[in-house]
This record gives structure tokens, C-alpha cells and sequence, in this order.
């Protein structure tokens, strides 16, 4: 049975969600999930596996990710990562710093996951205040995409991050 510390950061939930998700395509591993807030640097060597999450904030995970893998004096052998995105297309590299890091102090990072999550963290009128802002070519669409993107990370998206999770062994 494998030690796993799923730590994240959300600012809205969504990430939340998809981190029990991924813990519970883990159900057979002693699994520790807890917000990135309450993780103690000096006690994550102590897992076999430690799986960060972020939601992304303007291209970037949320500081407190980086931080955490910066104070770490041992880091564990291996990670993976997710996050979740209010984009239809992930062409973000968010973990890039991260992923410098690790490879500097030879970890593996067996995988990664992206979900789009409902930027719920922006109220309604200021996303419709944005879209409209837009050139009038790329209005029609951003409404659209807003369309495509509401209500998630749905079931099938949670559905996916399990699935995830239970490939990490």
C-alpha cells in the first residue's frame, strides 16, 4: 500500500472537487488529502507519491504550489499534478516552474491532469462585461465557450479525474 498526500489550492472549489475525485480512484492506497495550506513542508518526503493540484489564475497555479515544493528540504521520489481551467483549450504550461524543480532534484512526475472548472470565482455580470469587451468577431464565441464550460467540472469530468488517479499505480 502506497503513502499518497493529494494537496491542492482552490480558490473556488472546483479544484476541490476534482482532488476527492482523484482520492477516490485511490481507495486501495492510504491516501492524505489536504488543502496546500495545511501541508507542512518538512513532512512531504515522508510519502511515496504526492499528487498537487491548482486552479490556474492567469496562466500561472496559485504561489502557495511553488512555495511548498521550494521549502521542502527532501522532496519525495514522485509526483503528479492537476489543475483545473475555465479554457476549452489547456495550452497553459502551469507546473513549469514546479516541474524545473523537480527535475533538479531527480523526481519523477508519473502524470497530469487538466479539467475545465466553471470560473465561478468571477460573479456573472463582470464575465458578460469581459465578452463584451472583446472585438465583435470573438463575442459570439467567448459566449459559447461561457455556455460550454458552465456547470463543470461535471460528472464526466470527475468521472475522468478518478480515472486519473487510479493510473498513478
Amino acid at each position: 500500500m502506497m503513502n499518497i498526500l493529494i494537496t491542492y489550492y482552490s480558490k473556488t472549489g472546483n479544484t476541490e472537487k476534482v482532488a476527492y475525485s482523484i482520492k477516490n480512484g485511490l481507495s486501495r492506497e492510504n491516501v492524505v488529502i489536504k488543502p496546500i495550506a495545511d501541508i507542512d513542508p518538512l513532512n512531504i518526503y515522508s510519502y511515496d507519491l504526492v499528487i498537487l493540484g491548482s486552479g490556474i489564475y492567469a496562466s500561472r497555479i496559485d504561489k502557495s504550489i511553488l512555495q511548498l515544493i521550494k521549502k521542502a528540504p527532501k522532496l519525495p521520489r514522485s509526483f503528479a499534478y492537476f489543475c483545473t481551467h475555465a479554457s476549452l483549450d489547456f495550452y497553459q504550461t502551469p507546473f513549469e516552474k514546479v516541474t524545473k524543480i523537480l527535475n533538479e532534484k531527480n523526481c519523477s512526475l508519473i502524470g497530469e491532469f487538466d479539467c475545465i472548472g466553471e470560473n465561478i470565482g468571477i460573479p456573472m455580470e463582470k464575465r458578460l462585461e469581459m465578452i463584451n469587451q472583446l472585438p465583435e468577431e470573438q463575442i459570439q464565441k467567448a459566449r459559447e465557450n461561457m455556455q460550454k464550460i458552465k456547470g463543470r467540472p461535471n460528472a464526466e469530468d470527475l468521472k475522468e479525474a478518478k480515472k486519473f488517479g487510479q493510473s498513478l499505480i
